[in-house]
């Protein structure tokens, strides 16, 4: 290894152990991520509707990357502490789906599966990451 590689190394070595974010230098995003809706309560349904998106800068095939990026942002890349968009009303209908994430958050691994009473649920109780 050479002086430069071993001193990016080590830098990127002590950023990580700070759980300071690094910015990829191999242009790829921090964030990218396979979202994916499929039919039931788990994910061996059929798939439904899938979505790619990215953050940093914002974009991919979601239809609303930038609200489902600030979402993502202000759970800190955690599925779990989405917060639910207000004011919105769902049917009350089962027509289960299973919400799957797989991919990374800010160059972290990530795998979420989710399920929510219908599509309309998983949009909203996801803060917009699963409207798709």
């Amino acid at each position: 290894m050479s002086w430069s590689h071993a001193l990016t190394a080590a830098g990127l070595a002590a950023a990580a152990a700070l759980g300071i974010p690094v910015h990829h230098l191999d242009g790829d995003p921090g964030t990218r991520l396979e979202l994916v809706l499929h039919s039931g309560e788990d994910v061996s349904g059929r798939v439904l509707a899938s979505a790619v998106l990215e953050c940093d800068p914002d974009g991919g095939s979601h239809p609303e990357p930038a609200a489902a990026c600030s979402a993502l942002r202000r759970s800190h890349g955690d599925f779990r502490a989405l917060r639910a968009r207000q004011g919105v009303m769902c049917p009350m209908i089962y027509a289960p789906v299973t919400a799957e994430a797989t991919g990374r958050w800010d160059g972290r691994p990530v795998r979420f599966v989710h399920s929510y009473a219908n599509r309309c649920s998983a949009a909203a109780q996801s803060g917009g990451v699963f409207a798709f």
